[in-house]
């Protein structure tokens, strides 16, 4: 059977665009959580809020999609935060955004980068 070579197959494989239609390298995520004192369960705590922007490329270059994205995004947020043992994360969520969220919620009080992911922190 003569292989992919032999025929002159290219094989090209496209990348989902953005909504402005414009191809994105990037995904970006929403986070929200409440980080509290354990001892203390009637305490408020303290609100964490931050965008995730991450490359779409893995290092062997294969596309991570969904799931494995956010979960990474997920993952990101709490190796930062670091709750320890004596706080914990309660009502956390994460969401899909976009490169205009980035520019709605304007400058970020605090900026992270882990390898080639950036994580915006902003003030509850």
């Amino acid at each position: 059977m003569p292989s992919a070579l032999q025929l002159g197959i290219l094989r090209i494989r496209m990348t989902r665009p953005t909504s402005n239609d414009l191809m994105s390298e990037y995904a970006f995520f929403e986070y929200r959580a409440l980080l509290m004192s354990t001892p203390h369960v009637e305490e408020k705590g303290e609100l964490v809020h931050c965008l995730i922007k991450m490359e779409i490329a893995a290092q062997n270059g294969r596309l991570r999609r969904g799931a494995e994205l956010e979960q990474e995004a997920g993952d990101l947020v709490l190796f930062l935060i670091n709750p320890g043992p004596h706080r914990r994360i309660s009502h956390s969520s994460i969401s899909k955004a976009d490169e205009r969220r980035l520019n709605e919620l304007g400058p970020a009080t605090h900026f992270n980068r882990v390898g080639n992911s950036e994580i915006y922190f902003y003030a509850g």
